[in-house]
C-alpha cells in the first residue's frame, strides 16, 4: 500500500541482494510486525523498528540447525530468550542476552545432557552458579570464573547405591577452589562416613588438616601430598578410599613398614573386633570409665549385642527422620541434622524424663571438641553411628541410677529406652514443623532467619561451657518486645503452648520460667503463635496490600500453591532473578513467599429450590443410579481436595503474614533501634569526654589566671612597703593612721604605741 507516494501499510519489498521483507510499513520504513526472508532460506518473524529487528521475534537459520526466539534490541538478540543449537532440541541457552552475548542469569543444557544453570559473563560461566555433569554423575554448586570452578562451592560426586546402605553414597567437598582444583581449605565427606577438614593444594591434601575415619577415630596433623607427613611410605589410596581393606594394601605394596601398618589399622578399624563391623564401630570409652576396669569388657560386648538386635530398626528411624523436610534427593539420601535428632528426641518423649534438649546436648557435646557455638545448632549434621553412640549416652543418662547395682547395666539402660521411648513413639511425627510434608516445605523458608533471631536474643549460660542458650523468660521477654504478647497472644496462651507437651514448665497452678528452649521449641512456638496472633482482620488488611511489599521481590506474586510439589531448585528457576537473589544469601529464600491473590473466599451456599432437590431425587433413583452415585462420589473427591488446597493456602498466607509482616519487621525495627541508641550512647560518651577536655582547660586557665594574680598581689604589697631610716624615729616619719588606714593596715599604729611606751 501507498500513502503519499510513500509505502504505507502491509506490503512486501526485494532488495536487490534477494533480501525479501513482508509485513507493515511507515512511511518507506518496515515498521510494526514484518517477516525477513534471506537469500540462504534463513527467516525472522516478528517486531521490527527502523527495519531492524527490535522487540520479541524468532529467527530460524537454515544453514544450521539453530533457531532462536526471544527479545531483539537493533538486529541482536537482547533481553530474555531462547536459543536452539540442534533440531532435537537438546542442546539449548534460555536466559538473558545482551547485544548477542550471553550475560546475566541463564540455563545452558549441553548436547550430553549436562546442565549448567547460574551467572554469564561474555558467554562464559562466571558469578554464582549450578553445573550438573548427568554423564558423570557429579554436581559444582559455588561460584565460577570464566567458565572455571573458582571460589568457594560444594562439588559433589554421586555412586551407585548398594542394596540396604545406610551410608549417604557420595563424595562431597565444600571449601575453597582456584583454576578448578581443590585449593585452599576445605571439607571433604567420603561415602563411607569419614571425613577431612584441612588444607589443599591442588586438589591434595596438603598441610594441616584433621581426619576423621568412618569408625570415628581421629587423626590430626599434617599431610603432603596426598599422605600423612608422619607415615610418608603409605599410599593415599589409604586416606581417600577409608573402605578399602588397608590391612592388605600394606602388606601387599609395604611389607616392610609394619609400624605404619599398625597405626592405620588402628585408625581405619580393619582389624577391630566389633559385633558391628568396623563401619559403626560404637565410641564408648566415655561411658565404660563409669564401670570397674574388669568389667568394662562384658558391658562393651553387651551393649554392642543390644544395638545389633535393634540395627535394622534404627536403621529405618534414622532414614525417617533424616528425610523429614527435604523434598528430594538425587542418590535418595539424607543426612540427619539436630533439628531431626530434636524433633526425633521429643516423639519419643526424652525429655519426659526430668532433662531438656538443652541439657541433652551438653551431655552428648562433653569431651567431644565440639565448638560452643555448635552446641545448640541446628544445622549439625549427625552419621548414623553417631546417632547410635547419643542413644546410649542418654540411655545411661537416664536409667543408670535404676540399674547401678545390676550387670549388664549398659544393655539393661539401652533395652528399657528402646521398648518405653524408641518402640512405641518412633516416627511418630507430633511437632508442628515436620507433621505434614507440604506446610514443612514452605515452614523451612524462614528457618534461616529465624535461627538469626533466635541467637540475637540467646544469653550465656551461667554453668561451663557458658554457651548460648534462651530461656523461657528471654522468649517471652523477646516477645513482649516485638509486642506480639496482646489480647490475641496472652501470657497465659504463651505458657500453654510452650507447655503442650512438657510437663515440668506449668503443672497447673506454677510455671517454670527457668527451662531453657532449644531452637526446635522456639520455632514451634512460633508456628503456633501465627494461628493466634494473624485475625481474619489482619488477613483482609495485608490481602489489601500489593504482593511486592509482602515479598520484597517484584517475582513474589509468580510463586503460588502451585509450586508445592516441586524442589526449590525447580520452583526458583522459572525467575531469573528471583534465583539470582536466592544464589547470594540464605535470607532470599523468603522469595518463595504466598500471592494473597489466590485465597478464595468461602463462597456463601445457595439454598436450592424445592424443584432441584426432587430432581435429585428422580436422578437418584433413576436407572442411571450407579452413575449418578459415581459422579457424587467424583464432586466430594474433588470438593475435599479443594478444601485442602483452601486450608494451605490460609496456612500459608497465616505463616506469611505473621513471619514477614509482624515477626521479622519487629525485630528490623529492634535492630534500628539498638543502632540508634548504639550511636547515642557513643554520641554522649564523645560529648563527655569533649566536655571534660574543655573542663581541663578551662581549669588549667583558671589555675594559671590565680598564679598570676598571687604574683601581682605580690608585687603590690613590695612596692607600698618603705624601709625606715636608721635616724629617724618611726613617730616622726609616720603620721596617724585615719580610720580607713587603721582598718587595713591595724597592726602599725599598734605597734608605733608599743615604741612610745
Amino acid at each position: 500500500m501507498f500513502s503519499e507516494g510513500l509505502m504505507h501499510g502491509p506490503g512486501t519489498y526485494i532488495w536487490a541482494d534477494g533480501l525479501k521483507y513482508e509485513g507493515d510499513f511507515v512511511k518507506n520504513v518496515p515498521m510494526n510486525h514484518g517477516m525477513y526472508t534471506w537469500p540462504d532460506g534463513s527467516t525472522y518473524e516478528g517486531e521490527v523498528v527502523n527495519g531492524t529487528r527490535t522487540g520479541f521475534g524468532m529467527f530460524k537459520c537454515s544453514t544450521q540447525p539453530v533457531s532462536y526466539i526471544g527479545h531483539w534490541c537493533h538486529g541482536k538478540r537482547h533481553g530474555k530468550g531462547s536459543i536452539y543449537y540442534n533440531q532435537e532440541g537438546t542442546s539449548w541457552y534460555e536466559g538473558d542476552w545482551v547485544y548477542n552475548i550471553r550475560k546475566g542469569w541463564g540455563v545452558r543444557c549441553y548436547k550430553s545432557g549436562n546442565i549448567y544453570e547460574g551467572q554469564w559473563e561474555n558467554n562464559m560461566r562466571h558469578g554464582e552458579g549450578r553445573m550438573r555433569w548427568l554423564t558423570t554423575n557429579e554436581e559444582y554448586t559455588g561460584q565460577w570464573q570464566r567458565g572455571i570452578q573458582n571460589g568457594f562451592g560444594t562439588h559433589t560426586w554421586f555412586l551407585k547405591r548398594i542394596p540396604n546402605s545406610q551410608y549417604p553414597l557420595r563424595n562431597e567437598y565444600i571449601g575453597d577452589f582456584v583454576n578448578g582444583y581443590r585449593h585452599g581449605h576445605g571439607k571433604f565427606y567420603y561415602a563411607s562416613g569419614a571425613v577431612y577438614e584441612g588444607e589443599w593444594v591442588s586438589n591434595k591434601k596438603h598441610g594441616l588438616g584433621r581426619l576423621t575415619f568412618k569408625n570415628g577415630r581421629v587423626y590430626d596433623g599434617l599431610f603432603s601430598h596426598d599422605h600423612i607427613a608422619e607415615f610418608p611410605d603409605l599410599e593415599g589410596e589409604l586416606v581417600n578410599y577409608p573402605d578399602l581393606p588397608s590391612e592388605c594394601a600394606v602388606r601387599s605394596q609395604y611389607q616392610g613398614s609394619s609400624t605404619s601398618a599398625e597405626v592405620i589399622r588402628k585408625l581405619d578399624g580393619s582389624e577391630s573386633k566389633s559385633v558391628l563391623g568396623s563401619s559403626i564401630e560404637l565410641d564408648l570409652h566415655l561411658l565404660l570409665s563409669m564401670y570397674p576396669e574388669k568389667d568394662r569388657p562384658e558391658e562393651k560386648r553387651q551393649a554392642e549385642y543390644a544395638v545389633l538386635r535393634n540395627l535394622t530398626e534404627l536403621r529405618r528411624i534414622y532414614s525417617f527422620y533424616s528425610s523429614l523436610g527435604c523434598d528430594q534427593s538425587l542418590d535418595n539420601t539424607f543426612l540427619m541434622t539436630k533439628l531431626h535428632f530434636w524433633t526425633f528426641l521429643k516423639d519419643c518423649k526424652f525429655h519426659h524424663h526430668k532433662i531438656t534438649l538443652a541439657d541433652m546436648d551438653r551431655i552428648l557435646s562433653d569431651n567431644q571438641d565440639i565448638p560452643v557455638e555448635e552446641i545448640h545448632s541446628p544445622f549439625t549434621t549427625i552419621l548414623l553411628r553417631t546417632f547410635l553412640n547419643y542413644l546410649l549416652q542418654l540411655a545411661y543418662h537416664i536409667h543408670h541410677k535404676e540399674y547401678q547395682n545390676r550387670s549388664p547395666s549398659l544393655f539393661l539402660c539401652f533395652t528399657k529406652l528402646m521398648t518405653e521411648n524408641i518402640h512405641p513413639n518412633a516416627c511418630r511425627v507430633k511437632g508442628n514443623l515436620f507433621s505434614r510434608q507440604q506446610e514443612t516445605l514452605y515452614a523451612m523458608n524462614y528457618i534461616d532467619k529465624c535461627w538469626e533471631i533466635y541467637t540475637a536474643h540467646c544469653r550465656p549460660n551461667a554453668a561451663p561451657p557458658h554457651e548460648l542458650t534462651m530461656k523461657m523468660r528471654h522468649f517471652l521477654w523477646m516477645l513482649k518486645d516485638f509486642k506480639i504478647i496482646n489480647k490475641e497472644l496472652t501470657a497465659t496462651k504463651f505458657v500453654e503452648i510452650i507447655a503442650d507437651d512438657n510437663p515440668f514448665i506449668h503443672d497447673g497452678i506454677d510455671s517454670n520460667f527457668e527451662l531453657e528452649l532449644v531452637f526446635l521449641e522456639f520455632f514451634e512456638a512460633l508456628l503456633s503463635f501465627a494461628f493466634i496472633s494473624v485475625t481474619d482482620q489482619t488477613t483482609k488488611s495485608c490481602l489489601n496490600f500489593p504482593n511486592d511489599d509482602l515479598s520484597g521481590n517484584k517475582h513474589g506474586s509468580t510463586y503460588t500453591v502451585t509450586n508445592q510439589h516441586k524442589s526449590p531448585s525447580t520452583a526458583t528457576s522459572q525467575g531469573s532473578d528471583v534465583q539470582n537473589g536466592s544464589a547470594k544469601s540464605p535470607s532470599s529464600k523468603l522469595a518463595l513467599l504466598f500471592d494473597f491473590s489466590k485465597i478464595r473466599k468461602p463462597e456463601p451456599k445457595m439454598r436450592k429450590a424445592p424443584s432441584d432437590e426432587r430432581l435429585s431425587k428422580v436422578n437418584f433413583k433413576s436407572p442411571a443410579k450407579e452413575l449418578t452415585f459415581f459422579l457424587s462420589q467424583n464432586e466430594k473427591k474433588e470438593k475435599s481436595m479443594e478444601e485442602g488446597k483452601e486450608k494451605l493456602n490460609m496456612w500459608v498466607s497465616n505463616m506469611c503474614i505473621f513471619f514477614v509482616n509482624t515477626f521479622f519487621q519487629a525485630h528490623k525495627c529492634e535492630e534500628i533501634l539498638k543502632e540508634k541508641i548504639k550511636e547515642n550512647r557513643l554520641h554522649l560518651l564523645a560529648l563527655a569526654k569533649q566536655r571534660k577536655i574543655e573542663n581541663e582547660e578551662l581549669e588549667a586557665r583558671l589555675d594559671s589566671l590565680r598564679e598570676e594574680e598571687a604574683k601581682r598581689l605580690d608585687d603590690e604589697v613590695d612596692i607600698t612597703v618603705i624601709k625606715e631610716p636608721v635616724n629617724t624615729s618611726s613617730s616622726q616619719l609616720t603620721p596617724s593612721p585615719t580610720k580607713e588606714e587603721a582598718v587595713v593596715f591595724p597592726s602599725k599604729p599598734i605597734s608605733s604605741k608599743k615604741k612610745k611606751k
